[in-house]
């Protein structure tokens, strides 16, 4: 009998523990109240945007309504920007606080500008997606400055979105900066007038410098209040332009590529020569037209073949109809015979609303939009047109003396070899 009550007891126990681990196995919602969607709320900033604050040596402080990711922004150093720019900048994470300040401090009797950038996240991964930025001085009054300006990706020809725009005051050597929106445009206000030297990159790698091949453009602004500028960005080659690919687009016309953008304009005299091989011999060149000029020739020799084609398609047509009239004649049929006094609508006539509606589309363009016809279209490409016709199975050396956007000139060459014809037997 006791054995038995003691089954019984460790049998009831054993229940108990199963009962109790499906008790904690049961989802509930997690205590506090219900699942937080919500981002973090920015409270406040310290200190004021606008504060004169001489001698100013404490923190900026971001506070929050809750506990935030020290994670966000793969590292919160990612989502501040100190402008100007400081040699290292020391962020912090404080629960529910971030917090700024260079290594060096702040400089005296300056004009600082800090950003927090979208990216904040709490402990559950919701995202503020918003930018606050706080201006402040450590000495004199804020100044009303502004400089606006679009940068132009010209190699690309298009808009540089998200380009690296920086300002150099001299002699001070302090950099603010700041970035190219979604349409190529920045501006930057509420920073000491005086000589600036401002450089804007195409920042590829996104490390918040120019690097060694990426393309930029720079100018010297004297601000005084206000300042607009525009920038052509290119890469800045010190050695030229060299052949990296021959081709043959027809009998007479060849392709050439080179490693860098060239000069814009007309391609200058013997910058080209073309050589039979295996002699050497030089074969006449016509012309070295650039992107631009090849494809407005193009245009026009395509409309030619055209109208030669509907002129030949149209004395065909009328010849099977003059024939066809002609049977019908014969035959007696003169009732089948088509009526000419309907005419076809005149081009005015006709209906114009998909035109109107690509003017009117046409006619909503960014500032960097308007910029770009003001410069020739980049190439990297040039077009040679021959004398005479390429002889089939044959070698030709190309030679090449060409020109970057800094007048850097480099000489290279490449070989061209050409199919041979179809063996006839």
């Amino acid at each position: 009998m006791a054995g038995a009550a003691g089954s019984t007891r460790r049998k009831a126990a054993c229940l108990g523990l199963l009962a109790a681990a499906w008790a904690c196995a049961t989802i509930q919602d997690p205590p506090g109240g219900p699942t937080d969607f919500e981002p973090p709320i920015l409270l406040s900033v310290v200190p004021d945007s606008g504060a004169l604050l001489e001698g100013f040596d404490d923190d900026v402080e971001f506070q929050f309504d809750e506990v935030i990711s020290e994670r966000s922004g793969n590292g919160l150093v990612n989502l501040v920007r100190l402008s100007p720019r400081s040699e290292e900048l020391r962020v912090s994470w404080k629960r529910t606080r971030i917090t700024v300040k260079p290594k060096e401090g702040w400089y005296p009797d300056a004009v600082y500008h800090v950003t927090l950038l979208p990216g904040v996240q709490d402990l559950r991964n919701n995202r503020l997606d918003s930018t606050r930025t706080i201006v402040f001085s450590t000495g004199g009054p804020i100044p009303n400055t502004r400089v606006t300006g679009a940068v132009v990706d010209w190699e690309a020809g298009k808009a540089a979105v998200g380009a690296l725009v920086e300002a150099l005051l001299l002699p001070d050597s302090l950099i603010y900066e700041t970035r190219t929106d979604s349409t190529g445009v920045f501006v930057l206000s509420e920073v000491p007038p005086g000589p600036y030297l401002f450089v804007t990159t195409i920042d590829q790698n996104n490390n918040g410098n120019r690097d060694l091949r990426e393309s930029f453009d720079s100018v010297s602004i004297q601000l005084d209040s206000t300042a607009e500028h525009a920038f052509w960005t290119f890469a800045h080659d010190t050695t030229g332009p060299r052949l990296t690919g021959v081709s043959d687009l027809d009998s007479i016309t060849v392709q050439l590529t080179f490693s860098q953008m060239l000069a814009p304009g007309d391609p200058p005299a013997g910058a080209i020569r073309v050589l039979a091989l295996p002699d050497s011999t030089p074969v006449p060149v016509r012309a070295v037209w650039s992107q631009v000029v090849y494809d407005s020739v193009s245009t026009v020799e395509q409309a030619v073949a055209d109208s030669i084609e509907a002129v030949r398609a149209q004395e065909e047509a009328d010849s099977v109809r003059a024939a066809l009239a002609d049977s019908l004649r014969a035959a007696g049929a003169d009732s089948l015979l088509p009526d000419s006094t309907v005419e076809a609508p005149s081009p005015a006539e006709q209906d114009t609303s998909v035109t109107a509606e690509a003017d009117s589309s046409a006619a909503d363009t960014t500032a960097v939009e308007r910029l770009l016809p003001q410069r020739p279209r980049l190439s990297a490409v040039w077009f040679v047109r021959l004398e005479s016709n390429l002889t089939p199975g044959g070698r030709y050396l190309i030679v090449a003396q060409v020109a970057n956007l800094l007048s850097a000139v480099e000489e290279s060459q490449q070989a061209l070899a050409l199919a041979a014809p179809p063996d006839s037997t």
